[in-house]
């Protein structure tokens, strides 16, 4: 009995140890988050709303697609992502993203700053409340959308 706890316990200290588990996130839901918000900014900086709308929250993609024709006069040339702040609950998250990028009409780089409104919905699938037309708008030297 003893030398199966023994185990057990250097196999959890081995798993910490590796990254696999977190003590305060034995689920996994912080780094599933981390990855999906990380593929969505990506899908948005290179300009591929329909890979991107998968991530968005399914009352929003209609207003999503809408706007996502405008991603094509932009170019993001790179984007940061900052801290992650999560609500109590654990199943709402806030993310500061720093995009740079210009609208090819006027060839001006801006360094815009949005955050994006994440939330869990089961499981490990997040969803973005989706703030495409502010990203656009600043992109386009125009304050942010209200």
């Amino acid at each position: 009995m003893g030398m199966r706890l023994g185990v057990r316990l250097g196999l959890a200290a081995t798993l910490l140890a590796l990254g696999c588990i977190s003590p305060d996130d034995p689920l996994g839901r912080r780094d599933a988050l981390e990855e999906a918000q990380k593929r969505y900014t990506n899908m948005i900086r290179w300009g591929d709303a329909a890979k991107a709308v998968q991530f968005v929250e399914p009352s929003a993609r209609e207003k999503f697609l809408a706007n996502a024709d405008a991603l094509k006069k932009l170019a993001i040339s790179d984007y940061e992502l900052g801290e992650i702040k999560y609500d109590d609950d654990g199943a709402t998250a806030h993310v500061e993203v720093t995009y740079r990028g210009y609208a090819l009409a006027q060839l001006v780089e801006r360094e815009i700053k949005v955050t994006q409104e994440w939330k869990r919905e089961g499981g490990d699938d997040w969803r973005v409340q989706p703030d495409l037309d502010n990203v656009i708008a600043q992109l386009n030297g125009l304050p942010p959308a209200p």
